[in-house]
């Protein structure tokens, strides 16, 4: 009986003397310990013959290249077909940037007025009567100073990271800046409009993707 080899890949049976399915096409397995099917043209390959393939010139002995990286998939890049979502994101990430930016921006003027009440009172003052909590507020930050200096810098950062949201910088610094803006208080307005802003960040998060290639 003529010896034949059966394909590791799809299961067809082949005679001893080919180098590749006649199925499928891809090498078949080695025929016994002295030779190798070579991956570049499937020849069988006798190891005592040296490290290069008689047919093709295969090295053998040359280092495997590492595996090409793959494009991004869909979790991991923005494809082209989400281009009508990706306008309204973009309307929201800007709104988001603005809300964040006024956020820190009202935190500091806060915190600046409850710093100098010859000034702030005033102001102040018809805040509390708009607001009713503003009574409370006010009274806490001009009673413990390091709440108005928390406010200061928390409302610094909220602006400076505010950047981040319209250059689309990062994700995380993003939400961070919107995290200083509550933090900041503004008149309970800003932190009002920073969590809106958070909001709108979680909801057009993939708008700091790449776009796919």
């Amino acid at each position: 009986m003529t010896p034949e080899v059966k394909c590791e890949h799809c299961g067809t049976v082949n005679p001893a003397e080919e180098t590749r399915c006649r199925m499928c096409g891809r090498p078949l397995a080695e025929r016994d310990q002295g030779t190798e099917v070579c991956p570049g043209c499937g020849a069988v390959h006798a190891r005592s013959s040296g490290d290069t393939c008689i047919s093709c010139g295969w090295n053998f002995g040359a280092p495997k290249r590492p595996p090409e990286k793959t494009e991004a998939g869909p979790e991991a890049c923005e494809h082209w077909s989400e281009l009508p979502a990706h306008t309204h994101r973009t309307a929201m990430i800007d709104m988001a940037g603005i809300l964040i930016l006024l956020a820190g921006a009202l935190g500091l003027t806060h915190a600046l007025l409850a710093a100098l009440p010859e000034t702030g009172d005033e102001i102040l003052t018809r805040y509390e009567n708009i607001i009713p909590a503003g009574e409370f507020l006010n009274s806490v930050i001009r009673d413990y100073a390091f709440v108005s200096a928390l406010m200061f810098v928390a409302g610094i950062l909220a602006m400076g990271l505010s950047m981040s949201v319209f250059k689309r910088t990062s994700l995380w610094l993003s939400v961070a800046g919107a995290m200083f803006g509550i933090i900041a208080i503004g008149f309970l307005i800003g932190a009002f409009f920073a969590v809106v802003g958070l909001i709108l960040l979680a909801a057009s998060k993939r708008e700091f993707l790449l776009e796919c290639r």
